[in-house]
């Protein structure tokens, strides 16, 4: 828990807050936000982001081309829905306008970040980012030591018989770690119920994004309302008991 409190406060420092707008941005989003909006209307930040579009799309379409090209149609398919965003970022450069910046009460240009934890409906979303974020490491951990452990006589004795990469790994490897990626799953979900820190670090549970851990420690420990505290733990008890029983159950028939 004292990690995650660290960790939900890290992501928020280096990637989301947003000082006022006279001020520097520190948060990589709204530095890079505000920036575009100070290059966007010269005419040489102009052109040189359109250029470094350009090269992008012309990557995307070589791309797609090649796959379409060895009829790899996952390389071409992600190839076209990558170049999207990047049309979309070259239409508002050239037109509406990209990034953070308003004119100022003197007609200068300042700074108008984004406040990623006030507005929503996207504050849940980034809320959601920064615990991908913190787990991302503990899952790939548990994922590349159940890899590693996949006997190699199978593996060896699936390519033998004709298999490529792709069909070692979705025939062999992957069936193999089914039940690594089910403990991986139901931890998750367990952790998801019960997500308390990341709220309470980043928005105390204001600007509706509110879930029931943190409303069980405001109304006990805030409130001292011990009866509507006791029935929220109790509700997030009975939440969290379906996933910890699939994951007793899978443990109880690895042993037989």
């Amino acid at each position: 828990m004292a990690i995650s409190f660290v960790g939900a406060g890290i992501i928020w420092r280096f990637m989301y807050i947003a000082r006022p707008p006279q001020k520097p941005q520190t948060g990589v989003l709204n530095a890079v936000w505000v920036g575009l909006g100070k290059l966007a209307p010269g005419t040489a930040g102009q052109a040189v982001g359109l250029v470094v579009l350009a090269v992008l799309t012309a990557g995307m379409a070589g791309l797609c081309l090649f796959g379409v090209r060895r009829r790899q149609n996952a390389i071409a398919i992600g190839a076209a829905l990558s170049a999207l965003p990047v049309l979309w970022l070259a239409y508002r450069l050239v037109g509406p306008g990209l990034g953070g910046v308003e004119e100022g009460p003197l007609g200068l240009p300042i700074g108008k970040p984004i406040l990623f934890a006030q507005e929503g409906p996207f504050n849940n979303v980034w809320l959601m980012v920064v615990l991908i974020w913190i787990q991302t490491g503990f899952a790939m951990v548990i994922l590349s030591a159940a890899i590693k452990a996949v006997p190699g006589d199978i593996i060896e004795a699936a390519r033998v018989d004709g298999a490529n990469d792709r069909q070692v790994f979705f025939r062999v490897t992957l069936p193999t770690i089914v039940p690594t990626i089910i403990v991986i799953v139901t931890t998750l979900i367990v952790l998801v119920m019960k997500v308390f820190d990341i709220v309470r670090v980043m928005t105390n549970g204001n600007f509706g994004t509110q879930v029931i851990a943190n409303e069980m420690w405001q109304r006990t420990f805030t409130e001292f309302n011990l009866g509507l505290g006791s029935a929220l733990a109790a509700v997030l008890f009975l939440g969290v008991v379906p996933a910890m029983a699939l994951n007793v159950r899978r443990l109880q028939r690895g042993r037989v």
